[in-house]
């Protein structure tokens, strides 16, 4: 987990999402207030970059059920809410507390009729619901034709763990860790692999391209890099024979093992297949 922000005091609260963590002070309201700013900034970031790479909902309603109990006394910016995200023939629910780390439940629910179900907390028949403990926990991400994509309610080794699920079926097709490159301060140089992108073709499977997160089990940095470095090329099928340079080792002097980022184009078939392709690769400490 990369701390993005911090705010240190006693009392605290942890909140998170998309691999970001705010540490506040609750006895301080200026502070509490920030938290829920960065959060929010957070939310729309992530919902700017989706924009570009998954569907528009051809309506989002947004049901608010008032304070969180995560607010300190007298604070009002964190809510309670219902999002509902509306497609063509289904619909997403996502009802969250945005004082707590990752949403209460999320839903994927079939649309039948000329009218999409109400934006409500019940669950209509054959709706899908996934809560928290549940098969899977985290947060809406995005949709791409008949494809949901949840993210975690965490990040981890410096990834996005992620599921996708075929609305249709209410199965789950695939998941993976995607590295995003917002998430990190600072920030990195402008590339398409900075972010997952989705792509569609007709007579094509859905395909995925983004910097796949895996621990590499040894170090990449110092102790055994080039050793390290052999073995994770020929596992992952990388070309590249330059070693990529780590981040985040400053103040690590112990042998420590590493986490990378490589590149891969995923075709939503049955079986999916991945393949690694050109493109940057990155690396630093595992969580």
């Amino acid at each position: 987990m990369r701390i993005l922000g911090s705010f240190v005091g006693c009392g605290l609260i942890v909140a998170r999402r998309f691999a970001q963590s705010y540490i506040v002070n609750m006895k301080s309201p200026l502070l509490a207030a920030a938290l829920a700013l960065l959060l929010t900034a957070s939310v729309q970031a992530q919902r700017d970059l989706q924009e570009s790479t998954f569907d528009t909902p051809i309506e989002t309603q947004v049901v608010d059920f008032g304070l969180s109990s995560a607010n300190p006394p007298g604070g009002q910016n964190m809510r309670i809410k219902l999002s509902c995200f509306i497609y063509a023939n289904f619909m997403v629910k996502e009802y969250n507390d945005e004082g707590m780390k990752g949403a209460e439940w999320l839903s994927i629910a079939s649309i039948t009729g000329q009218t999409p179900p109400a934006c409500s907390q019940e669950h209509g028949q054959g709706e899908k619901v996934f809560g928290k403990g549940g098969e899977w926990t985290g947060y809406y991400w995005g949709a791409k034709g008949n494809y949901v994509f949840f993210s975690a309610d965490d990040g981890w080794d410096g990834g996005i763990p992620f599921a996708v699920y075929n609305f249709k079926t209410g199965k789950k097709v695939f998941e993976d860790s995607s590295y995003e490159g917002g998430n990190w301060n600072p920030k990195p140089e402008p590339s398409p692999f900075n972010t997952l992108r989705v792509t569609t073709a007709e007579g094509h499977p859905l395909t995925l391209i983004y910097l796949r997160v895996v621990e590499a089990k040894c170090d990449l940095h110092l102790w055994e890099k080039e050793a390290c470095w052999g073995r994770v090329r020929r596992k992952l099928g990388i070309k590249d024979a330059r070693m990529p340079t780590c981040i985040n080792y400053e103040k690590i002097d112990i042998r420590y093992d590493s986490a990378v980022a490589y590149a891969v184009k995923v075709l939503l078939s049955k079986p999916p297949v991945v393949r690694t392709i050109a493109g940057p690769v990155k690396c630093w400490p595992v969580d």
